[in-house]
């Protein structure tokens, strides 16, 4: 299926990289709550064109989400950064981009499947031997917007994207665990090159 879309219509592939700020969400520990953390994403991408503005976009790509924890103590006005945790997962969107008349602007939507690849939790700098009994896998659906630059043959994209996660990554209560019954969010600003695949077809 996928050759024949690849032959039947213009189609894109390319490289991509940004940043995540993301945070996780639900229950949290007592005295605790979450914030958000910065990561890394980067990937590559291969957009098929299905009509004259609509465009299936697959993207595999490495990606760091994650969490600070922030503990309320006694005399101290403000929350104290105390715990860590970043979650790296490989992730493959499968998205649809709706392209703008012009073919400048467009907004994407669609759902990614997550596998954990490792995490860790650290605190004040020093790792923690923390198991977080984290399952394996996590399902998010993908909203935003974005713009193409054309630079001659090549073209470049910036996009903007926010995430939520479906699925809990843990069934454990707060008492034992940092990430008790809690999902992922946050947002990703992504830029990067692609090139298509014919010259004849804009």
């Amino acid at each position: 299926m996928l050759g024949s879309l690849l032959a039947s219509g213009q189609s894109y592939i390319g490289v991509f990289g940004g940043l995540n700020r993301s945070k996780l969400s639900g229950d949290s520990p007592a005295k605790a709550k979450y914030k958000n953390k910065l990561g890394a994403n980067i990937g590559a991408n291969i957009d098929i064109k299905l009509s004259n503005i609509i465009w299936l976009s697959i993207q595999p790509s490495y990606s760091q989400e994650g969490t600070r924890l922030s503990y309320s103590l006694r005399g101290n006005l403000e929350p104290v950064d105390s715990v860590h945790i970043r979650l790296n997962y490989f992730s493959a969107p499968l998205l649809l981009k709706i392209s703008s008349t012009n073919g400048r602007f467009y907004a994407l939507g669609g759902i990614e499947a997550g596998y954990l690849l490792s995490h860790a939790v650290s605190s004040h700098g020093n790792d923690l031997d923390a198991d977080l009994n984290i399952a394996d896998w996590n399902f998010t659906i993908h909203f935003g917007a974005g713009i193409y630059i054309p630079i001659g043959f090549p073209r470049l994209f910036i996009e903007l994207r926010y995430s939520q996660g479906l699925t809990d990554l843990t069934d454990e209560s707060q008492e034992i665990s940092y990430i008790p019954r809690i999902k992922t969010s946050g947002f990703k600003l992504l830029a990067g090159i692609e090139i298509p695949l014919k010259r004849n077809d804009k």
